[in-house]
């Protein structure tokens, strides 16, 4: 029969999970001048990419560089032309599974269109959609706090209908986590730690589950376009909308890291019984928005929440006098509360619901 100190040391071990994540590459554009020999460049119009962008991509240090720990990816207007970057590393290093990590502060401006993505390797040979499309993050200028996140393939390459958006403040001033999480059975997307769309079709096929295979990194800036283009500044009927005051756009990346997933062992309820270690540390469990612990505070602590993923949504700070915690943003699910006072630190599954 399973103890509760053994339940506690699996629910620890969740607790841990994001830590346990194996790191198997990263970018922490620490060098300086041109991207590091891991990237490479698409470069030119391509007859607007497929998406009648209208900018013209190069491999000049104005438009992609690294720089103080950064990477720079920017759009320059040279006169009529926007020239910009778009980076990546086909051939180079791709992965099957996993989960990616972009920190990104994206550009300002109505008409730009940022994208941190994947692309199926196989592109070569079966071609686009067939070689499959991830879609990290997605944001046009014109509406800054939207960002979306999406997936194209056969069977949804015309509209992108695999799609879903999250609003998001502050992304041209801060830097947040656009991250994806990809297993044989499902991709969820989520932003700092939010997840807010999982793409899990009940029946797996070729045509509407190609991510199956290796896929490789993209990073670029695109200018207009299908979904970048403002309607406003549009002329002679194409996806040319960039607001006119605008010379120069600037996107940002802290750094990209890929992970392979470490699964923890399964977590099931606390066996009931007496003893001091089978008490609650909250209640209600399940909740509707509102816990108040009841953890015995001596001392100020720190509690976390972790989504299933092992991801870090909430962190906040107790005390002796303050025990009731409002969860109610949080969407609803299974999630690990992790509380640490006094040197001593303890964990219980919670249910929101």
């Amino acid at each position: 029969m399973r103890t509760w100190l053994g339940f506690f040391l699996v629910l620890l071990s969740l607790a841990c999970h994001a830590q346990q994540d194996s790191l198997i590459w990263s970018d922490e554009f620490n060098g300086s001048g041109v991207p590091d020999t891991t990237w490479s460049y698409d470069l030119g119009t391509n007859n607007g990419w497929g998406n009648s962008e209208i900018e013209l991509y190069t491999s000049s240090t104005q438009n992609v560089r690294q720089d103080s720990g950064k990477l720079i990816v920017e759009a320059r207007k040279q006169g009529y032309t926007w020239t910009s970057a778009r980076i990546k590393t086909q051939k180079r290093f791709n992965f099957t599974y996993g989960k990616i990590v972009f920190s990104a502060r994206l550009p300002v401006g109505s008409g730009t269109w940022p994208a941190l993505w994947l692309l199926g390797e196989s592109i070569t040979s079966s071609g686009w959609p067939a070689c499959g499309e991830i879609d990290v993050m997605e944001n046009a200028g014109k509406n800054p706090r939207s960002v979306r996140s999406s997936l194209h393939t056969i069977s949804s390459s015309g509209n992108t209908v695999n799609t879903n958006a999250i609003m998001v403040n502050n992304t041209t001033t801060q830097f947040h986590e656009y991250q994806a999480v990809w297993t044989p059975e499902k991709i969820q997307f989520s932003v700092d730690g939010i997840l807010f769309y999982t793409y899990n079709p009940a029946t797996k096929t070729n045509s509407n589950w190609p991510f199956k295979k290796p896929f490789f990194i993209i990073i670029n800036l695109a200018m207009g376009g299908t979904f970048g283009s403002d309607p406003k500044y549009e002329t002679n009927g194409l996806k040319n909308g960039v607001d006119p005051a605008l010379n120069l756009a600037r996107m940002e990346l802290d750094y990209v890291r890929v992970y392979k997933l470490v699964y923890p062992a399964s977590v099931e309820d606390p066996p009931s019984g007496d003893g001091s270690l089978n008490k609650q540390l909250f209640a209600p469990n399940p909740s509707s928005g509102k816990i108040n612990l009841l953890f015995p505070l001596r001392h100020p602590g720190q509690g976390i929440i972790y989504n299933m993923m092992g991801v870090d949504v909430f962190r906040f700070q107790i005390n002796p006098d303050k025990t009731d915690i409002d969860i109610s943003f949080l969407p609803k699910g299974i999630y690990l509360l992790a509380i640490t006072s006094g040197g001593e630190k303890r964990t219980q599954k919670l249910i929101l619901q």
